[in-house]
């Protein structure tokens, strides 16, 4: 089975498993704030091409605390679960990052330019303290295998599904 036969599975399992937890949270979101509930970020994808990354609307002031629940939880990104069918991202990869992110981290990596062979995903590897770290992902990239995507999955299940956010937004 290819990697992205099991995107698409595991994507669409995503959505159907959390297709209750996204009823609560849009009406929590709705009954919490006005404004958009769902936002499109610039990111860039597999070879450098960027593409709109769908991802829950966190307001930069006055974040209620269902919000905050729902970030803490790991929940901001579950939309992207879209970007994973479309082909845009898998569900395991390389953290997905802006144009500017990837520029500002360029100038200190000569070999950040590696992570995007290879799209980015949901659910990002970690290093062996638990948390995503570059060297991770350079290494998920170059050694890319079904069981890799298995250990990163159940890593995160393990150890990052209620973690403190790791300040990549």
């Amino acid at each position: 089975m290819s990697k992205r036969t099991l995107d698409v599975l595991g994507a669409i399992f995503v959505l159907l498993f959390f297709l209750p937890v996204g009823l609560v949270m849009l009406v929590g979101i709705r009954c919490c704030r006005p404004g958009p509930i769902f936002f499109r970020e610039e990111t860039l994808g597999l070879n450098g091409r960027t593409f709109g990354r769908w991802r829950l609307y966190r307001p930069a002031q006055d974040e209620s605390l269902f919000d905050q629940v729902l970030w803490r939880a790991g929940l901001g990104d579950l939309p992207s679960a879209v970007n994973v069918i479309d082909g845009d991202m898998s569900l395991i990869g390389p953290r997905p990052q802006s144009p500017g992110q990837d520029a500002y981290l360029r100038k200190g990596r000569p070999d950040y330019g590696r992570r995007l062979e290879a799209r980015p995903g949901m659910i990002w590897p970690r290093g062996a303290e638990g948390e995503p770290s570059w060297s991770a992902e350079l290494d998920y990239v170059a050694r890319w295998s079904v069981l890799a995507d298995l250990r990163v999955a159940a890593l995160y299940a393990v150890q990052g599904l209620f973690r403190e956010e790791q300040g990549v937004d």
